[in-house]
């Protein structure tokens, strides 16, 4: 019997073949709005840059496999990149950079996405695009536990470290007149540490969870702590090339599909919620959760 528009098999033939084609032209449509897809779809691999945050959100085990807080996410979006561009056999490099590097290799094509702890601000919004916020933080101090900071004038005349290129550098920078300090700047946190530790700085200014990771990383750990008050309230996301549209979709909707699950949650308690750290989630990520948002700090 011949097979016609109007048999059953045929009908459900072409049926199938349109929900191939429109599959494969939305991949296409997203690929064509998007510089990043259409490089990933071409070379099979994407390139993560992160910055070095032991223990939390970005670092090489002793095996060297990156894992971390922020990767975790990270690997959500590439899955879906993945599923986006029907390329389950796309590959993921990881680059380790500093934090001044951020913005100048994404802007220059040489990472796809940065997914180490970004603070959202108004300044790089206006060069990069930020994924939603999936973790808020404060500045503070990492110091010897035999200097306590209360309020900013306890930090006159002090030896204050920064890493380069971080917003923890222009709080510092804002007090440095005010409080007569002298300011240190190192390429990495762990230099800022070593600074510490060998009482050539006061502090280490740097969000503090990131100083409870470098604290828990020391061999002197037991002589550090976390004090002062909190400098900001620093909203934590991915930095992506800007205005990607094809990308941040991918993006969007996964940090979005995290969110409403409650698998972010579960993925935050997997790294912050151990005997090292014991952080609850602060109220202010609590708020991110139940309304998502790409909020950036002035």
């Amino acid at each position: 019997m011949p097979y016609t528009l109007s048999s059953p098999f045929a009908r459900s033939f072409v049926v199938a073949t349109l929900v191939l084609l429109g599959a494969a032209g939305y991949a296409s449509a997203q690929t064509a709005d998007s510089a990043t897809l259409t490089r990933i779809a071409h070379t099979g691999l994407v390139r993560v840059g992160y910055i070095p945050t032991p223990g939390t959100f970005a670092f090489q085990d002793p095996q060297g496999q990156t894992l971390g807080y922020s990767i975790d996410l990270c690997l959500r979006v590439i899955e879906n990149v993945r599923k986006t561009l029907k390329r389950s056999d796309l590959k993921v490099s990881y680059t380790p950079i500093k934090g001044a590097q951020r913005i100048p290799l994404l802007k220059a094509g040489e990472i796809d996405i940065e997914c180490g702890g970004n603070t959202n601000t108004a300044a790089r919004q206006k060069e990069v695009d930020f994924s939603h916020t999936f973790f808020t933080t404060g500045a503070r101090l990492l110091a010897k536990k035999s200097f306590k900071v209360e309020k900013n004038a306890d930090l006159w005349k002090r030896r204050v470290a920064v890493s380069k290129g971080t917003t923890a550098e222009t709080l510092v920078h804002q007090l440095k007149v005010e409080q007569n300090l002298e300011v240190f700047t190192v390429a990495t946190d762990p230099e800022g540490v070593a600074l510490v530790e060998a009482g050539k700085v006061d502090a280490f200014a740097q969000d503090d969870i990131l100083l409870y990771g470098l604290i828990g990383q020391s061999q002197h750990g037991e002589l550090l702590w976390v004090t002062g008050r909190f400098m900001s309230v620093e909203p934590y996301a991915f930095m992506l090339p800007k205005g990607d549209a094809g990308f941040r979709e991918i993006v969007d909707k996964t940090m979005l599909a995290l969110m409403s699950s409650g698998e972010l949650l579960t993925i935050y308690k997997k790294w912050f919620d151990t005997e090292k750290l014991r952080v609850p989630m602060n109220v202010h990520m609590k708020e991110n959760i139940k309304f998502p948002n790409k909020y950036g700090i002035p």
